[in-house]
C-alpha cells in the first residue's frame, strides 16, 4: 500500500519524494518515522514488495530515496531521470543517477578514539569471516594516516580463533570488529572480548549490545541522525543549490562508550571523550 504524507499546511513548493525501503526492516521503518518529521517535502512511501510498475511509471518524482539493496534494485527500474540517493547498500549502484550516502563504520574515529587510550598504538587487529567485510580502502587509508598497520584476520574456521588471538597479547595492538554477520556468534564475540579482556587490549565495536558486552566504545547508526543526514540531502538535490556529489559520507555518528571496561583495562577516560558519549556504561 502506497502511503502519501503531506507536507507543512501552506507549503506550495513542496516536491514529491519517493521512498524505497523494506517494511521488515526495524531500522528502514524508524529512519523513516524520523524522516516524516525532519522534511517539508512530500513523502510517498514505495515499499518493496508491495509497490507496482504501473505506479513507477505513472509521473516522477522530484527525486527517491532508497534504503537498502532491494530498494535499490527496485528504484532502479524506474526510467526517469531523476536522482537517487542511496544508503544502507552494500553495493551502491554505478547508475549516473545514484547519489550514495556511505553508512560505513567510520574508520578514522574508531583508530583516533583507539589511540586516545592506546598512546603507542601500532597494530590493529582486524577480524572477519565474510569477504565482503575484508578491510577496505577507507579502513586501508585511516590506519595510514593514523601511523598503525592493520593486521587482518580471516576467520573462516573457527577452530583457528584460539590461536589468532595471540594478536591480542601485544600490548602496541588495539582491535576493531566490523559488523560481520559471520563474527556475530555469540561464541565468537565472547571469545574475543574475553581475550581482550585478559590481554588488556581496547575493542571498537559496532553496536550498543556489544559495548554493553564489554567492548570499549562503539559508533552507533541511529535512525534519528540518518533521517537527518537524509533530509539535508534531499533539500540540495530538489532545491539543485548545487550539483551533489555522488558520494557522500555520513558523519553524526552517536559514541557509546564503556567506561566500566576501560577503567578495569587500566586506561583513564578524558574528560572530553565522556562528554562526545551518548550513552556510557
Amino acid at each position: 500500500m502506497l502511503l502519501l504524507l503531506c507536507g507543512q499546511p501552506g507549503q506550495s513548493q513542496a516536491a514529491e519524494v519517493w521512498v524505497f525501503f523494506r517494511p521488515d526492516i526495524p531500522l528502514h521503518v524508524a529512519t523513516l518515522n524520523h524522516l516524516k518529521e525532519k522534511t517539508e517535502h512530500d513523502l510517498v512511501f514505495c515499499p518493496v514488495g508491495k509497490t507496482t510498475f504501473s505506479f513507477l511509471e505513472s509521473r516522477p518524482p522530484a527525486c527517491a530515496v532508497v534504503l537498502g539493496d532491494a530498494a535499490q534494485q527496485l528504484a532502479l527500474s524506474m526510467l526517469w531521470k531523476v536522482k537517487i540517493l542511496v544508503t544502507l547498500v552494500d553495493q551502491p549502484s554505478a547508475d549516473k543517477r545514484v547519489v550514495f550516502l556511505n553508512t560505513s563504520q567510520p574508520a578514522a574515529l574508531q583508530i583516533e578514539m583507539l589511540k586516545n587510550f592506546r598512546k603507542d598504538l601500532a597494530v590493529i587487529w582486524y577480524p572477519y569471516v565474510s569477504e565482503r567485510f575484508a578491510p577496505d580502502a577507507g579502513l586501508s587509508e585511516a590506519a595510514t594516516a593514523n601511523g598503525v598497520r592493520i593486521e587482518a584476520c580471516r576467520l573462516a574456521d573457527p577452530r583457528k580463533l584460539p590461536k589468532a588471538l595471540h594478536s591480542l597479547n601485544a600490548t602496541d595492538t588495539a582491535a576493531i570488529l566490523p559488523p560481520d554477520p559471520g563474527i556475530m556468534n555469540d561464541a565468537i564475540i565472547k571469545a574475543i572480548l574475553l581475550s581482550s579482556f585478559r590481554s588488556r587490549t581496547p575493542v571498537a565495536g559496532f553496536s550498543d549490545a556489544m559495548a554493553r558486552q564489554g567492548a570499549a566504545f562503539a559508533y552507533i547508526l541511529s535512525p534519528e541522525n540518518l533521517a537527518g543526514a537524509l533530509s539535508e540531502h534531499i533539500d540540495e538535490i530538489v532545491e539543485n543549490r548545487q550539483l551533489p556529489d555522488q558520494h557522500k559520507v555520513f558523519k553524526p555518528w552517536h559514541l557509546i562508550l564503556n567506561v566500566t571496561v576501560l577503567e578495569k583495562l587500566n586506561f583513564s577516560v578524558p574528560e572530553n571523550i565522556r562528554h562526545q558519549a551518548k550513552k556510557i556504561y
